[in-house]
């Protein structure tokens, strides 16, 4: 367990730093992060999910037809990644500016998940 910092909005006008006490299920595959200090946010919630995925298809319509296990022999591993997001506010300035931002949050979220993950896979690799 461990605690993240993120701003969020949109600047000037609506920025958003907030605190989130991360937890991290390795047998699920799973994180959980939830706001503990934020002025905005009541609550702030996000979950990831990880599944190892057996076959890879990419968006210019080839596929990769591998096994988990055949992944992990070449030291190749995809996953399918679940988000989601739960979010609390009670002050209607806030609630109409973050329907405008949403996408934004969410996006903060998985780029900030990716430099996290990059980070870990790396740095297990180079030792």
């Amino acid at each position: 367990m461990f605690d993240a910092s993120l701003t969020v909005g949109l600047p000037p006008v609506l920025t958003e730093d907030y605190v989130s006490r991360v937890t991290v299920d390795v047998d699920e595959m799973a994180v959980e992060a939830r706001s503990i200090r934020s002025s905005a946010f009541e609550g702030l919630k996000s979950r990831w999910k990880l599944r190892p995925v057996p076959a890879v298809n990419f968006a210019d319509g080839n596929s990769c037809e591998r096994t988990v296990e055949e992944n992990e022999a070449r030291s190749t591993k995809w996953c399918d990644v679940e988000f989601e997001v739960e979010m609390s506010v009670s002050d209607p300035i806030i609630v109409t500016a973050l329907d405008k931002v949403m996408e934004e949050v969410a996006g903060s979220q998985v780029s900030a998940f990716e430099k996290r993950c990059k980070e870990v896979h790396f740095t297990s690799h180079t030792q």
